[in-house]
């Protein structure tokens, strides 16, 4: 997986599956407990996304709305979008636009 900050928020490249996240939690985690007041993440280019990967996410959007910040996903892969609606959470996509 390759995890990049931008300015506007964090583009995730590849599989976002256990074996991989601890780069994405980091970045996601220093990105809440930052200055910024919204957290965005692209997801266009996951090509594969497990069960801890959607709750990594869940946990983020969770920290972040606590914090009073804005959670955003920009966009999403097929395999985001299939995992979102299989475990019941495609509400998270509602505020943000559809790849």
């Amino acid at each position: 997986m390759e995890v990049v900050l931008e300015s506007t928020g964090i583009k995730v490249k590849g599989n976002c599956v256990i074996q991989e996240l601890e780069p994405l939690q980091k970045i996601m985690l220093d990105t809440i407990e930052s200055e910024r007041s919204s957290v965005q993440i692209d997801l266009s280019e996951v090509e594969a996304i497990d069960t801890a990967g959607v709750q990594l996410l869940t946990v983020c959007r969770i920290n972040a709305l606590e914090k009073g910040k804005t959670f955003q996903i920009t966009s999403v892969s097929e395999p985001v979008r299939e995992a979102l609606k299989l475990t019941g959470l495609e509400s998270m996509l509602e505020d943000s636009s559809k790849s």
